[in-house]
């Protein structure tokens, strides 16, 4: 009997964290001790990288500085993990008028203007080909999610939460900004609008398109950066989403830990906090001015992904829909094959978890429970 391909990511995303930025997480978080060569390596490369971050900051923060995106506020693509939003991205960011966060400068952000091709190429053995959690396909060069190299450059981020996984302040601070100060708040949004004026000074393009789901639950602090910002939010059925935000941690996250995590303790985060940031979120939709917010849902996207896009441009009032249809329609042709991943059924438990907890969810954007 053939046995299962095991999936395995061994390179860290804090490969390319400024030594400040991991210095301080350590001083916050303890090392759970099977995890402490990861943190050796993530110390040696972050060591190794840092004459790149030094030059880069010397050659080009000043330039980046002077990027302005008041007149074309970025888009945001917004829906929790595994609700379609990577597809979403990939088949938008053909149109290339948009700009947006390459999969090799999130890795490299800190030194990514350097415009080191060898360095690229030497990267290229890093990228698994696949993504683990649902074989999407990944190069150097598709569109990523800037929380990635967010979490290189500062300690604002809430997707340190999965490498520390018990500590779930930086979820709780920098995804739905509870408990922090108005000054740390405009810290993390300084940080923020500094990234997006290297994607923007990087890309050379006037409109960002962002996907990040770390941004869900961040509506009104984006608005309080960009006004006039135009959202599209899509959703999925909340079983699937479960399913597969459980294989993520499985078969992703799993690699990217420094802190022991259990199953159980998987289970109830992906209950706790997808609830979280989905009340945050539709309770600040609303304060997204008309005309600037599209919501979809996954199967539409799937099954007439075109006709979805159409729906988008139209809601938005964005141009050159025709332009960027041929490219779009070969990037359609060319995930034809794709299999989608397959689940064991979910335990009663489970199931009775999330119809409890997700309730809202089902109601809100029309979807069935099993009983």
């Amino acid at each position: 009997m053939a046995r299962k391909r095991r999936f395995k990511v061994r390179e860290h995303q804090l490969y390319t964290v400024l030594p400040k930025v991991w210095k301080e997480l350590k001083r916050e978080n303890q090392i759970d001790h099977p995890y402490r060569f990861r943190a050796r390596r993530i110390s040696f490369y972050s060591k190794l990288f840092s004459p790149g971050f030094l030059l880069q900051r010397i050659l080009f923060s000043k330039k980046v500085l002077k990027i302005s995106l008041e007149d074309h506020p970025p888009i945001f693509i917004l829906g929790l993990w595994r609700t379609g939003t990577t597809h979403l991205h990939y088949l938008m960011a053909r149109d290339t008028r948009f700009g947006y966060l390459k999969n090799h400068q999130a890795f490299t952000f800190n030194f990514s203007l350097l415009s080191l091709d060898r360095l690229n190429k030497v990267l290229s053995i890093f990228v698994p080909g696949k993504r683990p959690q649902d074989n999407v396909r990944v190069t150097l060069d598709d569109p990523a999610e800037e929380e990635q190299a967010l979490s290189t450059t500062t300690t604002r981020s809430s997707i340190h939460s999965f490498f520390f996984p018990q500590n779930n302040t930086y979820f709780t601070r920098y995804h739905l900004f509870e408990g922090i100060s108005e000054q740390e708040k405009d810290e993390w949004k300084r940080d923020y609008l500094f990234l997006l004026k290297n994607i923007a000074y990087y890309s050379k393009k006037k409109t960002l398109l962002l996907k990040n789901p770390h941004n869900t639950g961040r509506v009104k602090e984006l608005l309080e950066l960009f006004p006039q910002a135009k959202f599209i939010f899509i959703h999925r059925d909340p079983y699937t989403v479960f399913r597969s935000t459980k294989k993520l941690y499985n078969r992703m996250i799993s690699s990217q830990l420094l802190q022991f995590f259990s199953q159980a303790e998987i289970e109830q985060l992906i209950l706790h906090n997808n609830a979280r940031i989905l009340h945050k979120y539709l309770r600040e939709r609303a304060l997204i001015p008309e005309g600037n917010l599209v919501e979809i849902g996954f199967n539409a996207l799937e099954t007439a992904p075109l006709e979805t896009v159409e729906t988008i441009y139209k809601v938005l009032n964005l141009e050159g829909l025709e332009t960027a249809r041929p490219a779009m329609e070969t990037y359609l042709d060319s995930v034809k094959q794709y299999k989608r991943n397959t689940y064991d059924p979910l335990p009663q438990v489970l199931l009775d978890k999330i119809d409890e907890e997700w309730a809202f969810w089902f109601e809100e954007f029309g979807y069935k429970k099993l009983k």
